[in-house]
């Protein structure tokens, strides 16, 4: 269950808790992949945070497969079965999704409607990059407003420079009561942090660089921010209706990484440089999900 700190927390700031999704376990062992559906243990080596530990019957993440959870919780009418088994609930809907890879990528990539980008910073927003895969910005997409019944993100908002742009342009693409489904690494019990700010279009490092692994970039994605309890209010603004749903629970917040000073900020360097930060950036497995009113339609003239 959630625990009544967090609860108490959410609901001052106003982020509603969904107490129905209480079907997720806080543990590795002997849970349902939502992915592949089976009842299984999720493993990986000694010391990685345990959002990152894999199914072995098909190698989903514990995230990826509480991602799949909430996707199945909210569009279809069996919680049983995986999202492997599920896309006849999801054949008639819209969805865009941040990423060309991944597991959750390989269950939708078939569906009539299913839209797929990846961030090159050499390709313009809309266009194509050598092997045929879309460019998009989450600051400025170039959808038209109100297409998309489901959106979906994965650890992407702490890389982008203005995450307030790419929530509205979220808000703004998505149909009236259509879904934002997303993971951010989540830093409980603390207030967002700012690491790097735009100012006059230029980068303002406020804290030291800090970058997550990326298959796509070798020196990795820079953080611009870690979010924290009260990072609800940059969806506030667009009128989101928001859940939260805590699916695996292993640290403590004193736990989970902040890096501020020389001291974290050389421990960080350290599993930077064996290339082993997921023995670092520990978390537990939080899923948001956000809903575009279906009486309002935002005028973004």
């Amino acid at each position: 269950m959630i625990r009544k700190a967090y609860d108490a927390k959410f609901c001052s700031q106003k982020l509603r808790m969904n107490n129905e999704m209480m079907v997720f376990q806080h543990t590795r062992k002997n849970v349902i992949c939502h992915i592949c559906g089976c009842k299984t243990s999720f493993f990986g080596p000694e010391g990685v945070s345990l959002r990152e530990a894999t199914c072995p019957v098909c190698g989903a993440t514990q995230r990826a497969s509480d991602v799949a959870g909430v996707i199945i919780h909210t569009f279809s009418k069996n919680d049983t079965l995986p999202l492997s088994k599920t896309s006849l609930s999801l054949v008639s809907k819209k969805i865009y999704e941040s990423q060309s890879i991944g597991i959750i990528h390989e269950c939708l990539k078939n569906l009539p409607d299913y839209h797929c980008s990846e961030y090159f910073d050499d390709v313009m927003p809309g266009g194509l990059n050598k092997n045929g895969i879309l460019c998009q910005d989450l600051q400025k997409l170039t959808f038209s407003d109100n297409s998309f019944d489901l959106v979906i993100t994965q650890d992407v908002f702490e890389h982008i420079q203005e995450p307030e742009k790419a929530f509205a342009e979220i808000h703004r693409v998505l149909k009236p009561g259509g879904y934002h489904i997303f993971t951010i690494p989540y830093h409980e019990g603390k207030k967002t942090l700012r690491r790097i700010t735009i100012e006059d279009g230029k980068k303002v490092f406020n804290f030291s660089p800090v970058y997550h692994g990326d298959p796509l970039r070798q020196q990795g994605a820079l953080v611009y921010t870690d979010f924290g309890e009260d990072f609800v209010t940059m969806l506030e603004s667009e009128s989101f209706v928001t859940d939260a749903f805590l699916c695996g629970q292993w640290y403590d917040s004193d736990e989970i990484p902040t890096i501020l000073d020389e001291t974290s900020y050389d421990t960080y360097l350290k599993y930077y440089n064996t290339n082993d930060l997921c023995r670092f950036f520990k978390y537990n497995s939080w899923v948001f999900r956000t809903q575009k009113s279906a009486n309002r339609v935002k005028n973004n003239a």
